[in-house]
């Protein structure tokens, strides 16, 4: 399982990374994977289907306070 936390411009995974909010429904990874947020489900380029979960702080908002956990999908530089 994954997760992301959003600030403002950007999002923080749990390994550290960092990844560019482009606008309001857009992410940009650093190796070129877009993900789109429609509503609370963001799918990524690479296959990747994530579900946006409150954690209390702003609720509903989008912005500091939510996290989003991988529920499908895969990258090609993950194992199996």
């Amino acid at each position: 399982m994954k997760f992301w936390n959003i600030f403002g411009s950007l999002a923080s995974t749990d390994t550290g990374e960092v990844i560019n909010k482009i606008d309001d429904s857009t992410f940009l990874r650093n190796d070129g994977t877009v993900y789109r947020q429609e509503g609370n489900l963001i799918t990524g380029s690479d296959g990747s289907v994530m579900s946006v979960v409150d954690t209390g702080a702003d609720a509903g908002s989008g912005l500091p306070g939510m996290a989003i956990t991988t529920f499908g999908g895969f990258r090609k530089d993950e194992e199996w």
